[in-house]
């Protein structure tokens, strides 16, 4: 018999959310999905809001019907105090003379020894182990392994450290996925994308870049050259942020990203699907154990899992027993959706050592991702999964829905 053990839940981005509000567009079948990946000193806020930019510019000029089979969202990483940081923060010191960041740089006047030791720090922390978090990227590459399996195309449009999230991410997705998966960079710090050179923009006067490649003596490779210049001035004097440099209203380099991803958008395959997209998806992957169950009780009171996979309002349409996943549960339109809770919970079936799972809950607009740490088949059973998480749909005044994931 299992016993049972409380194991502590971490949730990445909080332990009970607000309402949002989902009108019933959502219920839309999109068959791509744009993610913008954020870069240095940007906020969560911020990295929806040049998500925002990027989704008007598209609008300007793709046809209506195109237009609308696209869907999108953020990738976010929280990587504004990392070591790029130190570069601001030394260029703003010489804000009176900027011209001697440069002469330092070239050796053309001696380096003081308060600029010297900046840049030894951010030559020895700007590498990609230090600067993609374990965390983000791991939920990164969940989202974008689930949108492939659902039959959709990826497309990310990083911005700085966002390249560098871009890059291994796709180094973790299979052959058959990286078909579908797509990056225009934006501000490059790293020296390829996806392991090629194209597509990318970075600007002539940007001066993270340019540092960055400056200092190539002491880093193990350097940021692609810039290739675009802007007519009018950036309005932040680094000139490397999204909005104020490279998106800024009728610049050069807004133009050719929108133009890029257009053009990316056409090279992409569309996938197989291999699970259901829907308004509520659960999607479930583990490390190396045989067998984590997915299991989710519908507000009519059916238990959903691996013996009873049809559900009154979804179905689970993937049981992995042998693999890592995904187990995966949708609630395929708002047809099906059912007002109410419907309850998320885990069986550690089948293993011998401990074991990490990542949960993936969408419904509506939401978004939450849960690590979910496990000793060795005594989390939870077949009749008792352990309880994780909770999603609450009810109407909304606008003819929609309204959801809350909460523990």
């Amino acid at each position: 018999m299992k016993h049972f053990c409380f194991i502590l839940l971490w949730c990445l981005i909080g332990a009970m959310l607000m309402a949002e509000t989902c009108v019933a567009s959502i219920c839309d079948t999109k068959e791509t999905q744009i993610f913008f990946g954020n870069g240095i000193k940007t906020t969560e806020d911020g990295a929806f809001d040049s998500r925002n930019i990027l989704k008007q510019y598209l609008q300007k000029v793709l046809p209506k019907e195109e237009f609308e089979l696209l869907d999108f969202k953020v990738a976010y990483n929280d990587t504004h105090t990392l070591p790029l940081d130190l570069l601001e923060s030394t260029i703003q010191i010489l804000s009176g003379n900027t011209s001697r960041f440069w002469r330092f740089f070239w050796g053309l006047e001696i380096m003081p020894d308060w600029f010297a030791d900046k840049f030894i720090l951010l030559s020895s922390a700007i590498d990609r182990s230090s600067l993609v978090t374990t965390d983000s990227l791991k939920k990164h590459v969940n989202t974008y392994k689930t949108k492939i399996a659902e039959g959709k195309k990826v497309l990310l449009v990083a911005h700085s450290q966002g390249n560098l999230f871009g890059n291994q991410a796709y180094n973790l997705l299979n052959s058959r996925e990286r078909q579908s998966f797509g990056m225009v960079a934006v501000a490059n710090i790293d020296n390829n994308v996806l392991g090629g050179d194209s597509p990318y923009t970075s600007l002539q006067n940007d001066k993270v870049i340019l540092a960055l490649r400056a200092a190539q003596i002491v880093l193990p490779s350097q940021p692609m050259a810039p290739n675009t210049e802007n007519l009018a001035p950036a309005e932040d004097f680094l000139g490397h942020f999204f909005i104020q440099s490279y998106m800024a209203d009728g610049s050069i380099s807004a133009d050719k990203i929108t133009q890029q991803v257009i053009t990316s958008l056409d090279t992409l395959a569309t996938p197989a699907q291999i699970v259901e997209s829907g308004v509520i998806t659960v999607s479930l992957t583990w490390g190396s154990e045989p067998d984590v169950d997915l299991h989710v009780y519908e507000p009519n009171g059916m238990q959903v899992f691996w013996y009873n996979l049809e559900g009154h309002s979804g179905a689970i349409d993937r049981d992995d027993r042998s693999g890592y996943g995904p187990e995966h549960y949708t609630v395929p339109s708002c047809d099906t959706l059912e007002r109410g809770v419907y309850h998320v919970a885990l069986d550690y079936f089948k293993g011998d050592g401990p074991e990490v799972a990542t949960l993936q809950i969408e419904a509506g607009l939401l978004v939450r991702t849960y690590e979910i740490a496990m000793p060795s088949d005594v989390y939870g059973s077949a009749d008792h999964p352990e309880l994780l998480a909770n999603i609450l749909v009810k109407n909304s005044e606008n003819g929609g829905y309204d959801f809350e994931i909460y523990e």
